[in-house]
């Protein structure tokens, strides 16, 4: 089991670095002529403005004192930039570095993600991912997640997107 802390914004940098290595590994799925976005330095500082929201909630796992995974919990995404409907909180993202993939890493940081929606009063999670992602959607249906049958065709980084939700705990 990896450490966790709540992210800060000094965070942002290797946040973005670890998104980075992300969106390199749909290279593997995407179509042959998506690239993959570059986070510029306005990316990083803009991520650390979010980081020190009160309404936004970041954890990051740890190997030693190397970041390697994170999750976050936003009212807002880029694909739902307006606020989440009452009761409801976006997972906004959750990415691990690949050497650590498949050893829990991400079940420990979704478990804290859904707990801490669920401490804030949320009672609804929703996320969007790449519908190339195999990997992450079945890691996502393994944990309780549903397709909403919500399509983006074309998201802000040029491949289409799915969108998914589950409850904070079973429905009363």
């Amino acid at each position: 089991m990896a450490v966790t802390r709540v992210a800060t914004p000094a965070d942002a940098a290797v946040i973005g670095e670890i998104l980075a290595e992300a969106f390199c590994g749909y290279r593997s799925w995407a179509p042959p002529e998506w690239a993959p976005p570059v986070p510029t330095a306005t990316d990083v500082d803009r991520l650390a403005g979010t980081l020190e929201r009160s309404d936004v909630w970041c954890l990051v796992a740890l190997d030693g004192v190397d970041v390697i995974g994170y999750v976050a919990l936003s009212p807002f995404t880029v694909e739902d930039p307006e606020p989440a409907p009452e009761g409801t909180i976006n997972l906004w993202q959750l990415f691990v570095r690949p050497a650590f993939q498949g050893h829990g890493v991400a079940t420990q940081l979704m478990d804290a993600a859904v707990r801490e929606a669920r401490r804030r009063g949320f009672i609804r999670l929703r996320l969007w991912t790449p519908l190339g992602a195999a990997r992450a959607r079945r890691f996502y249906e393994r944990d309780g997640w549903t397709l909403t049958g919500a399509v983006h065709e074309r998201s802000p980084f040029g491949l289409p997107v799915v969108e998914y939700e589950r409850r904070t705990s079973a429905p009363e």
